[in-house]
């Protein structure tokens, strides 16, 4: 198993890199990813099955048995692959995932057509190109490099393309909850994170996404008596509502390090220098409350940090001329994954105080870290390093949220962004 995990994470770095030269298997990958990315698979257009489809038909084309090859899903438009590459043992099988939906595109603000790919000095473009087509499309080469390899890996395989990502997420609840296979795996490699620093050419580091925020949304409501907008009071909805939101702008969170952002933290300081280097070190060493430059400059350093909450959306009011009898905020928090959103959600109502109500929008859902063994760094470092030798390995964590996090097991992300 592990051979064949490294392989498919070695196509992965190859994949998303910019073209140089060609191979068999990295033309297959682009021809399946312009297929790929031609289908609108939108929210609004609910083309995710098609998709899905399509990745059965090539790996059906190409060896793959119809009984292992599944397209199911919560609904008909945002159904998913599950397909199994058999192995000797099916007792602990591996994951590797993407996710094939993609976000709408404003096609004014393309310089090309965003629903065909496109190479544009040596990268290529196109809309799910790198979230997460490009995982997709090269998990699917893979899998079909080894089967005419004839390679038979220890355990089986399951590759698992998500069809609702960028939207409710159901499509992993799906599999989690169908599937046995998918709850006796020990861990799952996610195409839809981690990425190289520098460039290409001089790469700096491979960042192995091993955490993420847990996404937490809520509502703060202020009601009021209303009356007529030509004998206004000082008690007023939208006046309370914009209160509750300075005092959600203005409050920070403590800092707090789980072992990915330490990691992280502590490969930064090798190139730190000066004041910066002083205040990495100062974290590191669990000064939390310190009105730190670097993380008051640094929107990305910030949010990698601590947890936070920002106004997201605003209703209020229902006539231009009538005094408004509710208004209503909506705040985006990304938790910190070792902290409780229960006690996140606790505090921002202490915070706003009672005459504001906080509701949730969603049920909360835990992400946890998942560590770095010894056998997940040989895994993918040894991969890695067959593209780019002797790049240090840095653990990272995404500020944003993917699928990952309601597969129930260990997850380690690589090659593109999140939402």
């Amino acid at each position: 198993m592990k051979l064949s995990i490294k392989l498919m994470v070695l196509m992965m770095v190859v994949f998303s890199n910019p073209i140089s030269g060609s191979s068999d298997y990295l033309e297959l990958g682009r021809s399946i990813l312009s297929d790929m990315v031609e289908i609108e698979s939108t929210a609004d257009m609910g083309l995710s099955t098609e998709v899905s489809k399509l990745s059965k038909d090539i790996l059906l084309k190409n060896g793959f048995d119809d009984a292992d090859l599944k397209v199911v899903g919560p609904t008909d438009t945002s159904k998913g692959l599950y397909a199994i590459y058999k192995g000797e043992s099916s007792k602990k099988p591996a994951i590797v995932m993407a996710h094939i939906d993609v976000v709408p595109a404003v096609k004014d603000s393309w310089d090309t057509d965003p629903f065909e790919l496109v190479e544009i000095d040596g990268f290529l473009h196109g809309r799910g190109s790198s979230d997460n087509k490009g995982g997709a499309a090269a998990l699917i080469t893979t899998f079909i490099r080894l089967k005419e390899e004839g390679f038979v890996p220890k355990n089986d395989i399951i590759m698992l393309l998500t069809g609702d990502e960028e939207t409710g997420m159901e499509s992993i609840i799906y599999f989690r909850d169908n599937f046995e296979s998918v709850r006796r795996s020990p861990f799952a490699f996610n195409s839809d994170g981690g990425y190289i620093t520098g460039t290409m050419k001089n790469p700096r580091a491979f960042r192995l996404q091993s955490a993420e925020k847990v996404y937490m949304t809520v509502t703060m409501t202020t009601s009021n008596r209303g009356g007529h907008s030509s004998i206004p009071r000082p008690d007023n909805a939208i006046y309370d509502l914009a209160d509750a939101i300075k005092k959600v702008e203005n409050y920070k969170f403590p800092i707090s390090l789980n072992e990915t952002t330490r990691a992280t933290l502590e490969f930064t300081l090798n190139d730190a220098q000066g004041n910066d280097r002083d205040e990495i070190i100062a974290i590191l060493e669990g000064e939390t409350e310190s009105d730190f430059d670097i993380v008051n400059n640094n929107s990305e350093v910030n949010a990698m940090l601590r947890t936070t909450c920002v106004a997201t959306k605003l209703s209020a009011g229902h006539a231009e001329n009538a005094l408004p009898v509710s208004a209503t905020a909506t705040v985006n928090c990304r938790v910190l994954p070792h902290e409780n959103p229960e006690d996140v959600f606790s505090a921002l109502q202490q915070l706003v105080g009672q005459n504001v109500t906080v509701s949730s929008v969603s049920n909360f859902q835990k992400s946890p870290v998942s560590p770095i063994t010894p056998e997940i760094e040989t895994i993918v470092g040894e991969a890695i390093h067959k593209v780019f030798p002797n790049l240090p390995l840095v653990p990272t964590m995404s500020t944003g949220a993917t699928d990952a996090l309601h597969l129930g097991v260990l997850v380690y992300l690589f090659m593109g962004p999140v939402r």
